[in-house]
């Protein structure tokens, strides 16, 4: 989890517009949620987001695409399907010997596929 500074004149603000009940024992986080939830509450609503749970998924929802299960992959070639610990595209490229150098290791391993095993089956694209 990311963490920020922030200025005492933001957490001012914030609790300024929470509008905390006397002795009400808020959190920063809490206080800013009650601030985005009444500024979505009273905003012309354009249709993308109905509420502050609905923003709070869309923007921690994932960017890329999921990676192509290496298990399924594995599983389909009998040389490797006996062996243990290739859960990953990384260990499977590390039994294999094939260097990675910080780029995919499923395409490394889909590329080495190509050159040096051609009757593998192929080492599936992220859809």
């Amino acid at each position: 989890m990311q963490q920020f500074n922030v200025d005492d004149d933001i957490v001012a603000l914030v609790w300024k517009l929470a509008s905390p009940k006397p002795f009400e024992n808020l959190t920063f986080n809490t206080a800013l949620r009650r601030v985005f939830h009444e500024q979505l509450a009273s905003a012309p609503k354009d249709g993308d987001f109905d509420d502050l749970e609905e923003l709070l998924r869309q923007s921690t929802a994932p960017k890329k695409a999921p990676t192509p299960n290496p298990g399924d992959w594995v599983a389909t070639v009998p040389e490797l399907a006996n062996r243990k610990g290739l859960s990953t595209w990384k260990a499977i490229c590390s039994y294999l010997k094939i260097e990675t150098a910080g780029d995919s290791a499923r395409r490394k391993l889909k590329n080495w596929v190509k050159a040096n095993r051609p009757s593998w089956p192929p080492v599936p694209d992220i859809d």
